[in-house]
């Protein structure tokens, strides 16, 4: 009987630890930022071969004077930036325009100094 009072003076006594939660995560501190958007949306990509695909499925996120200064990359890895755009953020560009716009990316930044 004395075993069995013990045993359930300890369960009684446990039972906070069991209903404990953990502590809550402390919130993120927000802090203002200010950018600037390129105001060249009125302007369409260079004329050359496959320029209808970007001026029809990338100029309403990317702005030619955004796209155009990106750093030099090679045709898959252009590629792999255009199915990002598709396969992550949602963008509505038909699996026939990859191609077009992956040889537009590269043949501006071949043409450029």
């Amino acid at each position: 009987m004395k075993a069995q009072l013990l045993a359930m003076a300890a369960l009684v006594a446990s039972a906070p630890v069991w209903a404990a939660k953990p502590a809550p995560k402390p919130l993120q501190t927000l802090h203002n930022v200010s950018v600037s958007i390129p105001q060249d949306f009125d302007q369409t990509y260079p004329a050359a071969a496959g320029v209808e695909a970007l001026n029809d499925h990338c100029r309403a996120c990317h702005s030619p004077a955004m796209v155009l200064v990106q750093p030099r990359l090679s045709a898959e890895e252009w590629r792999k930036e255009v199915r990002k755009m598709i396969d992550t953020y949602k963008a509505p560009v038909p699996e026939d325009q990859v191609e077009p716009i992956t040889r537009y990316l590269v043949q501006r930044q071949a043409n450029r100094r």
